[in-house]
């Protein structure tokens, strides 16, 4: 199958509104996927160590993705007649609309030419497999194939959880475990076992979670011997295991139906740390554990733009 990019480069006096106006007419033409690029106003070494020049000089621009078929035409007339409606009277706006036709082999990987070794904490570096990077002194490595499934690692929920587990897992010991309750991609196991710990789970109920976190553990040469991942709900795949540490980065909702679960896993005096709160669903769940009545005490509640990562000291 071959895909057509329509590419909006553009300049206006309000570029954040003008790119969510850009956007919004693609997503109602059910556009398969976006990539938005803007100059960068701050150069962070780290990310963009190859050739600073290529992101100095890059337009304002979107690129739209749809399958390229009979209506390809008619849809991308029909593209450019809604965006000339919206910006041709403009005096403050001025862009330009190219279209191209792409393999799509080309399109799948096109994307890996914007991804780039990525500091997320004090310590953690997580590099897209294909990257080259030599870690300063004191920091660790997570290796991640985006293509796989579940992104970079590189969203304010996962930092937080990351961060909070920087500060509070010291020097564990031979017995210290680690519980990770919706795995995912399995980047929160692998920054446990980086920080020392030797007995880390995971549960998720996503099949392909599953699958991607066992493969990620191996890719980053986590002893076979101090893991395992599991595939159900929580209490039914660990059973009456509990653990030093459990670590989460789901959404609020799902953290309230699970809270009680966990306080069951969690050793006494153990330490529970959540992340993918939003700031507004905060007070909610301090709430909600405030009703169980388990004596926790909330030890420290970080921010990241809209979202919360919170420890709780069981």
């Amino acid at each position: 199958m071959r895909i057509n990019e329509i590419r909006v480069v553009f300049e206006s006096d309000d570029n954040i509104e003008t790119k969510k106006q850009i956007s919004d007419i693609f997503y109602s033409f059910g556009v398969m996927g976006l990539k938005i690029e803007e100059p960068l106003t701050k150069l962070n070494p780290l990310d963009y160590y190859k050739n600073p020049e290529e992101f100095y000089n890059v337009e304002n621009s979107i690129s739209a993705y749809f399958p390229e078929n009979a209506y390809s035409v008619k849809r991308n007339d029909l593209i450019k007649e809604k965006i000339g409606e919206m910006f041709d009277k403009r005096e403050d706006m001025v862009y330009s609309i190219d279209i191209y036709s792409l393999e799509e082999e080309d399109y799948q990987n096109s994307w890996k030419n914007y991804l780039f070794p990525e500091k997320i904490s004090e310590k953690f570096v997580v590099k897209p497999t294909w990257r080259e990077y030599i870690p300063e002194t004191g920091e660790l490595v997570i290796e991640l194939d985006p293509g796989r499934a579940f992104g970079t690692g590189s969203h304010s929920t996962t930092s937080l959880c990351i961060k909070l587990m920087e500060e509070y897992i010291k020097a564990p010991s031979k017995e210290t475990s680690l519980l990770d309750v919706g795995t995912g991609s399995g980047i929160l196991m692998i920054a446990g076992s980086k920080l020392g710990i030797k007995r880390t789970v995971g549960v998720d109920i996503d099949e392909l979670a599953v699958e991607v976190a066992k493969e990620n553990l191996e890719l980053n040469k986590i002893n076979k011997k101090e893991w395992d991942v599991y595939k159900g709900d929580l209490l039914s795949t660990v059973g009456d295991e509990k653990f030093d540490y459990i670590v989460a980065n789901i959404l609020t909702d799902v953290i309230l139906i699970l809270i009680k679960d966990m306080a069951r896993v969690v050793k006494k005096g153990g330490k529970i740390i959540l992340s993918g709160i939003l700031e507004t669903k905060l007070s909610l769940l301090v709430n909600e554990i405030e009703k169980l009545e388990l004596n926790y005490e909330i030890l420290e509640v970080k921010k990241d733009k809209e979202w919360c990562g919170i420890l709780i000291q069981a």
